[in-house]
C-alpha cells in the first residue's frame, strides 16, 4: 500500500478539521477566514510538535557541546595524521563513540515529524481529499483562488494585478524570512553550515511554484521554526543575587 494511501485518513480529518475551522471564521472575519483558518491549523500543529521539537534542540545542543569540548583532542589527531585523511577521520569517530557523542542528534524525532508534514503538504496542494473535490482550494484571499498558482496571473491576455499584488506580498514575506533563516545558519563556520543557508530560499519558491494556500503554510510554519529556535536556544537570564 502506497505511503499516501496509509495516510489518506489523517489528511481527510486535517481537511476536515481546516475547512471547520473556516465556516467558524467566516462569519467574523468574511473572506480572510479560510486564509485565517490556514494560519490557525498550522500553528495548532506546531504547537502540537513543540515537545518534539524541544527534545531534538536539545539533543543537538548537547552533542554541540560534546564536540565544543573534544575540539582540542580532534585537533590533536588531525596533526598526528594529517598525512592520512582517512585514519584522522576514524580516529575521530571514534574519539566520538567513546565519549557518547551523537553523530546525528535528533534525527529520529526528526523522522517522527515527516508523516505529519506530509500530511499537512497535501492537505493544501491535493486537488482532491478521500476522493472528493478539495474545497479548501477553491476559498479565496482578496479575490485570489487559495489552489491558483502564480503563473495563473499571466494565463489570460494582460496580467492579474491583484493576483500578482497577493503572490508578491507572499513572496516578499517568505524571502524575509528565509534570510532571517539563512542567517542564523551562517553562524557555523562550518562548509556544510554555509551550504544549508541557502535551503530556507526553496521556500521562495515553493510560492512561485505551489498553490497559494500551501504558500501561507509555507510562511507560517517557517516563523514558527524561527521564533520557537530562537526562544529555545536564548540562554535564561542569571538569577539575581540574594538580598
Amino acid at each position: 500500500m502506497p505511503f499516501s494511501s496509509l495516510l489518506t485518513p489523517a489528511i481527510v480529518a486535517a481537511y476536515h478539521a481546516v475547512t471547520g475551522l473556516s465556516v467558524l471564521l467566516v462569519p467574523v472575519l468574511g473572506g480572510l477566514g479560510p486564509a485565517v483558518a490556514i494560519v490557525m491549523f498550522t500553528a495548532a500543529v506546531r504547537l502540537c510538535l513543540h515537545p518534539l521539537n524541544r527534545a531534538q534542540m536539545n539533543s543537538q545542543l548537547a552533542s554541540q557541546e560534546q564536540r565544543t569540548a573534544l575540539a582540542p583532542a580532534v585537533q590533536k589527531l588531525q596533526r598526528k595524521y594529517k598525512k592520512d585523511p582517512a585514519r584522522a577521520q576514524r580516529e575521530t569517530l571514534e574519539l566520538y563513540r567513546a565519549n557518547g557523542v551523537k553523530l546525528a542528534p535528533g534525527i529520529g524525532l526528526g523522522l517522527v515529524q515527516i508523516p505529519v508534514f506530509f500530511v499537512v503538504y497535501r492537505l493544501f496542494v491535493s486537488p482532491t481529499i478521500g476522493g472528493h473535490h478539495n474545497g479548501l482550494l477553491s476559498d479565496q484571499l482578496f479575490g485570489v483562488g487559495l489552489g491558483s498558482h502564480f503563473r495563473d496571473a499571466f494565463s489570460g491576455s494582460s496580467a492579474l494585478l491583484g493576483h500578482v499584488a497577493v503572490f508578491a506580498v507572499l513572496i516578499a514575506a517568505l524571502a524575509v524570512l528565509a534570510t532571517w533563516s539563512s542567517r542564523r545558519m551562517r553562524a557555523g563556520a562550518a562548509a556544510t553550515a554555509k551550504l544549508m543557508a541557502l535551503m530556507p530560499y526553496l521556500t521562495v519558491l515553493s510560492a512561485v511554484v505551489l498553490p497559494l494556500a500551501s504558500g501561507l503554510y509555507a510562511a507560517t510554519t517557517t516563523l514558527w521554526t524561527l521564533v520557537e529556535r530562537r526562544r529555545m536556544t536564548v540562554p535564561a537570564a542569571p538569577a539575581a543575587p540574594a538580598a
